[in-house]
């Protein structure tokens, strides 16, 4: 689980900002949604506002460019850079700077802390930290590209997992590829227990998702159908491999147009189709009916995926961040997603949901706990993109969070001038 999450240097990110996942224990409002974790109190959602180009997807970016650069270490080549890497631009000092990642989080009930600097060129500082009592462990530090500092007896075997590293590579990667136990859970949290999505990689990772699952994904969709009240009875699933022939470029066309028709996608060396069932009343009574996926609304069609991703998030303990949740679904659907990370009896392994919207109708204390709404701002004058709580603002129980954003008193709205606007 993700507790917390900072960043600076990056694209409109200058300063540190932070992204926090631990309950503010003053608060005992909802503290029934909160989930227990060793002696950590946690949200399980949090929902992020901002105008548009605030810097919302900035901090999405950042979690991703940083999970990924821990993903793939392996793979990199010697002389590899990062293209990824791109500084506040708009300051002379900063835009020679670092960009600096840092998380702390739960995995296997062990809390950890890792960070690292890089520029284009190398990875300049890495650190683990293993919290066994209030005071960090240290696992490994790194400092000035290839300057390490290990536990005490342990630097004979840690040197050598170092000897194998490059300045292109992070330590956390290269050791547990070699077989390093001590790093061995903190990268496998990168590797498989969080995920940054958008609505592409929902529907192509959906399919492969409903694909591998046991009938306990179709229980769970089919229940988010009814409960949500879509009127689909069941559905097919169907995948076959994409032939050779299929490839050739004299068939091209027509294999794009089978799948566009037939409601199928493909991907990976593979072709997909859902088929839905309905229950439809007629004047001759209840018939059923078939439809490809792609005929049925768009917003069908993301329930369909974002259920799979939910229901392996649940599975497997995993946080998943989600930019622009709202984007096609009902808002009374929204709210019972979100709802359902709060639920015990579905959420039994407290997994988390993080996600952009400007979707205002779920911005509300009756569905948010103070510390889970994050706003983004923008300051224009200066290019600065910061990221702040609702808990920073210390309103009330019973105020109405949604007017006072709307009236300017948290920021992170468009600022529009009436004399500018069209009537």
């Amino acid at each position: 689980m993700l507790l917390q999450f900072s960043v600076s240097n990056f694209r409109s990110i200058k300063d540190e900002v932070t992204l926090s996942m631990v309950a503010n224990e003053e608060d005992d409002v909802h503290a029934d949604w909160l989930c227990q974790v060793g002696s950590e109190k946690l949200i399980s959602a949090a929902a992020i506002y901002g105008a548009n180009a605030a810097g919302k997807s900035n901090i999405l970016k950042a979690m991703t460019v940083a999970i990924r650069l821990v993903r793939y270490s392996n793979l990199r080549g010697i002389n590899d850079f990062f293209p990824e890497i791109i500084p506040f631009l708009f300051d002379e000092e900063t835009r020679m700077n670092p960009t600096r990642f840092d998380f702390i989080f739960i995995y296997n009930r062990k809390k950890y802390q890792y960070g690292f600097s890089l520029d284009k060129h190398v990875i300049l500082e890495e650190y683990l930290y293993l919290y066994e009592t209030v005071e960090p462990l240290k696992i490994f530090e790194r400092k000035d590209i290839d300057q390490y500092s290990f536990p005490q007896g342990d630097e004979k075997r840690f040197s050598e997992y170092a000897e194998k590293n490059t300045p292109s590579k992070l330590f956390l990667a290269t050791a547990t590829a070699w077989n390093c136990l001590e790093t061995k859970d903190a990268y496998v949290w990168f590797a498989e227990a969080i995920d940054v999505y958008d609505f592409n990689q929902i529907r192509s990772e959906g399919f492969e998702i409903i694909e591998k699952a046991d009938k306990t994904l179709k229980k769970f969709l089919m229940k988010i159908l009814k409960d949500s009240d879509f009127n689909i009875t069941d559905y097919d699933f169907e995948s076959a491999p994409v032939t050779m022939d299929e490839l050739k470029q004299s068939e091209l066309a027509d294999l794009i147009k089978a799948l566009l028709q037939g409601g199928e996608s493909a991907g990976e060396g593979k072709r997909y189709k859902i088929t839905t069932k309905h229950a439809i009343k007629t004047k001759d009574g209840t018939k059923r009916f078939s439809l490809p996926l792609q005929e049925e609304s768009s917003g069908t069609e993301q329930i369909f995926f974002f259920a799979a991703l939910i229901e392996r998030a649940m599975k497997l303990e995993k946080t998943i961040i989600i930019d622009e949740l709202s984007s096609g679904l009902h808002p009374l659907l929204l709210q019972a997603i979100i709802k359902m990370f709060y639920d015990k009896e579905i959420n039994t392994t407290n997994a988390q949901l993080i996600f952009s919207t400007h979707d205002i109708s779920l911005l509300n204390l009756d569905l948010f706990r103070r510390d889970q709404i994050y706003f983004v701002e923008k300051n224009h004058s200066t290019g600065i993109s910061d990221l702040y709580s609702l808990d920073e603002f210390f309103p009330e129980k019973e105020e109405n969070v949604r007017k006072n954003y709307l009236q300017g008193r948290y920021g992170a709205i468009p600022i529009l001038s009436l004399e500018d606007t069209i009537w």
